[in-house]
This record gives structure tokens, C-alpha cells and sequence, in this order.
């Protein structure tokens, strides 16, 4: 047998996963090159002790993946990829907020990689089968969902939402919401209703990448505002209104994108008084705020609002699955002309007949159901992720320990970041580079890893990798791929 595999039979983990996650290892570092042949269901069954239908499970799970394919007659086999070495000299191209947009179509097309880049649900907890339920249970209506509609959204859905709603402390009649094709499009509407080419609007740092990418797309000017552990810095931000007189301030108060952490309410009250004094519009992007891992999280910054500021948005995305593109904000009534035109320029309406299974997948409770089953596994994954940063993690590096969303902040200590970003690309695994959500150099140090994807039994590997690339970049500091590290290699 051309490999050996460990089957731990204590674990939670299915014992048809653990063949499968090891298999891929294996490939990822080319101890299996494409084009190996891989034993026989038989062979691999009675190797590891277990019966065929494990042993064809894992491989009808790496099958599915991409990572192997079966041929009558022939056997099973390592599948040919393209040379690694183009996929990192493609991603070597791209720096910043729009080149990390670039790099994720190449990174997530690449089967063999294993990535803390996405901060995404895991696709395989999608509950594929209940959005399948609601969607044929809408057949009898599904001719007059399928025209043009609203571009405010379904009205079924809008109702939905004002329950939802008022779980983050906000309280919102249908006719001031506004579905959208997920927050990215809400983001982008906002910010044509408010800015032109040339002005100013504030923006966290760092801050969601997409964001950033649609301010540089529309010629609107980031200014960017320091964080400290309670929130975003309050005099820089009074500073900024004083000097650049900007049109709105975007944040993310819960569960910070891409560091996980939670603005405090005292620092929450002075930024809306600071807000009413300058009469400063702010966009509150509450996309994790139902992704808590821990205690309750608070109740979102709209809550607080006493001067109708602040533009709500969130969306389904982190929740469900990105696929739905389904998002929603609540903007202030003098606002909603001027979205709905925006919206109907942009594409005129959403699907309602997929809107309104969402509905009913909010008002049957099934989503209620689905965070019940989803958080305590993504739970584990961050104590995981968490876990293995401090035990392999090499002296001087620090991270955030987000009370939730999906993503910790790692900060090096020196500024060699991006060496290691090569090398780790070089060993199979992909993470988004920090300078992808900073307007200003913030030096070199800080990368985003994401857990929602990956098993939490996977995490001691995947950072021992990590924390072995970093002290090595430490040692050879002006080498891109360190020495004594095999370069990843499956080609043959």
C-alpha cells in the first residue's frame, strides 16, 4: 500500500471522513502525485480494517471533490491538476483588496488546496434538503412567482424579516426593507446613494475587502479609522469629519470581519453621539451578528440609534450559503426613493419565487433548526483553530479570539507575511493576506484565517504547517519558499 492512514475510533468524526481528509493531505503535499494508483475498495477496506462500504464512502467523497477518479477496468486514481506553480504564479500577480477578490476563483477551483481564505459557511452543512422542501412546496404558486417583482423584494419575505429583526434589537416595518442580491449589493446601492467620484467616506481598518473594492470601483476616497480593543478610534474619526467632510462611516460593530471582535456598548453610544453631532450617516454591516459562538451576542448598533443614522444591512450568506445572494437592509425612509431607483437601474428586481421559499424557511422555523445544528460544530472549530495557535505558534505572534462570526486575526512579528503566504501556497494551504482589507500600510504582518470550512480535527496539522512556515520564514527571511520545507510539488 503506497500510503499509510490512521483511523482514530474514539472520534465523533465519521470514520469514512477521516480516510478521505487524510487521503487529500497526502496529496496535497504530493506524497501521492497525480496519476498514483490507489488500492481497490477491497484492498483499502481490509488495510485499515474496516468494512467496503467506508472504504467506497471515502472514495465516492474524494471522488465528488475532485480530487480522484474511478475507471472500470483501470482502477482508481490521483486525478491530473495543473502545475501548482502556475496557480502561484497567477496568485503572485494579485496584491491588495481587488487582487484577494481575484485570487479566491483560483484558489477555490484548486481541489488540492486546503484553505482558511473564506470566511463562508461550510457547504457541506447547507440544509440542502429543507431549501429544496421549500422551494417544492411553493409549486402551486411557482407561475406567479416567476415574473418581475417588486424591486423592494418579496412582501412575504420582508414580513419575515421584521421577526428576524427585532432578534438584533431592531425594529423595522416591511415597507423600509429592502431585499437585496446580498449585502455586497446593499453596500453598493448605499454607496451610490450617498457618494459621488471624489468623496470621502470613512471606513474601519482593516475592513471588509468588498467594500474597499467597490469604493476604488465607484472613485470614492477611504479614509481609514484605527481600531483599538473597544471599537474604531473616535478621534480619528472626529478628526476626519473635521478635514475631509466625508459622506457616511461603514462598520462591522459584531464579530468583526476579518479580525472576529465585538465592539463594546459604551464605545457603541459615543460613536452615535458623535454621529448626531455631525449628522454622519453610518452603514452597520451585521452580517455575523446571528453567528455567535458564545454568549448572546449584543443587540446590534440600530438599536441604539435614536436619530434614524444608521443603515442597516445583513444578509443570509454567512447563515444559509452565499449561493442564495439573498441580503436585506433597512435604510431611512427619505433614503428609499433613491435606493429603488438604484435598484431598479442595477437589475430592476430579485427572484422572488426563491425569496419567498426563504421566507418560508425563516417563518417555519427551519432557520432557527439550522443554527441549532450549525453553531456548536463551528464552535468547535474555532476552539480548535484556537487551540492549535497556542500550541505551535512560535513566540511573539498573537490573534483575536472572536466571540464569533468566522475568522481570527493573526498578527506576525516581523513583517514577513507575504514570504509566508508563498510558502504556504507552495505547501497546499491558502489563507487571505491582511494587507487584502487595509487602505494604509499596516506592515506586512497580518493574514485572516477562516475556520467555518475546515474539520476541527484538521486544525492541529493545518497550523503546526503554518506555525513551521513562519519560524522558518523567521530563519531565512529572504527566502520566499523555505530550504527545509518540501516545495509542493504533485506534478510528475
Amino acid at each position: 500500500m503506497p500510503f499509510s492512514l490512521q483511523i482514530n475510533r474514539e472520534s465523533a468524526r465519521p470514520v469514512y471522513q477521516q480516510i478521505a481528509a487524510q487521503i487529500k493531505d497526502q496529496i496535497s503535499v504530493g506524497k501521492l502525485p497525480p496519476g498514483t494508483r490507489l488500492p481497490s475498495v477491497r484492498q483499502l477496506a481490509e488495510s485499515l480494517g474496516v468494512n467496503r462500504l467506508t472504504a467506497h464512502n471515502a472514495y465516492m467523497e474524494l471522488q465528488a471533490d475532485g480530487w480522484i477518479e474511478s475507471t472500470v477496468g483501470r482502477g482508481t486514481f490521483v486525478i491530473e491538476q495543473a502545475q501548482p506553480l502556475a496557480l502561484l504564479t497567477d496568485i503572485s500577480m494579485h496584491n491588495g483588496s481587488e487582487g484577494a477578490l481575484i485570487n479566491l476563483e483560483p484558489i477555490r477551483q484548486h481541489p488540492t488546496l486546503r484553505s482558511l481564505a473564506y470566511a463562508n459557511p461550510d457547504p457541506s452543512l447547507v440544509p440542502t434538503d429543507d431549501i429544496f422542501g421549500m422551494l417544492a412546496g411553493l409549486r402551486r404558486e411557482a407561475a406567479a412567482l416567476m415574473g418581475y417583482h417588486s424591486p423592494q423584494g418579496d412582501p412575504g419575505l420582508r414580513v419575515a424579516l421584521t421577526d428576524l429583526l427585532r432578534e438584533r434589537g431592531v425594529e423595522a416595518m416591511p415597507d423600509e426593507l429592502m431585499v437585496t442580491a446580498g449585502a455586497i449589493q446593499a453596500m453598493s446601492l448605499i454607496t451610490l446613494a450617498l457618494a459621488r467620484p471624489g468623496d470621502a467616506v470613512l471606513i474601519e481598518q482593516p475592513t471588509y475587502l468588498g467594500l474597499i473594492h467597490i469604493l476604488r470601483t465607484y472613485g470614492i476616497r477611504p479614509i481609514p479609522i484605527p481600531m483599538d480593543d473597544d471599537g474604531p478610534d473616535l478621534a480619528a474619526i472626529e478628526r476626519a469629519l473635521r478635514a475631509d467632510q466625508p459622506r457616511f462611516f461603514y462598520t462591522i460593530p459584531t464579530f468583526h470581519n476579518p479580525t472576529g471582535t465585538l465592539m463594546t456598548h459604551s464605545r457603541r453610544v459615543d460613536l452615535l453621539s458623535l454621529a448626531a453631532r455631525w449628522r454622519l450617516p453610518i452603514i452597520e454591516d451585521d452580517i455575523y451578528g446571528l453567528l455567535s459562538l458564545d454568549e448572546p451576542a449584543p443587540p446590534a448598533l440600530k438599536s441604539l440609534d435614536e436619530h434614524d443614522l444608521v443603515i442597516y444591512i445583513s444578509s443570509f450568506s454567512k447563515l444559509i450559503t452565499p449561493g442564495l445572494r439573498m441580503g436585506y437592509m433597512a435604510a431611512p425612509p427619505g433614503m428609499q426613493r433613491r435606493l429603488l431607483s438604484l435598484r431598479r437601474a442595477a437589475d430592476l428586481c430579485g427572484p422572488a419565487f426563491l425569496q419567498r421559499a426563504v421566507a418560508d424557511f425563516v417563518t417555519q422555523g427551519y432557520l432557527k433548526a439550522h443554527l441549532r445544528r450549525v453553531l456548536p460544530i463551528y464552535r468547535l472549530r474555532r476552539d480548535a483553530m484556537l487551540l492549535a495557535l497556542d500550541r505551535h505558534m512560535p513566540p511573539g505572534i498573537t490573534w483575536t479570539r472572536p466571540g464569533g462570526g468566522l475568522s481570527v486575526w493573526v498578527t506576525l512579528a516581523r513583517d514577513n507575511m507575504m514570504a509566508v503566504y508563498h510558502a504556504a501556497l507552495a505547501r497546499g494551504l491558502a489563507f487571505t493576506p491582511g494587507e487584502a482589507f487595509l487602505i494604509e500600510d499596516g506592515g506586512n504582518r497580518h493574514m485572516r484565517l477562516c475556520f467555518g470550512a475546515q474539520d476541527s480535527e484538521d486544525f492541529d496539522t493545518i497550523i503546526g504547517l503554518l506555525a513551521d512556515l513562519i519560524h522558518a520564514q523567521d530563519t531565512y527571511p529572504d527566502d520566499r519558499v523555505t530550504p527545509s520545507l518540501p516545495v509542493y510539488t504533485p506534478m510528475v
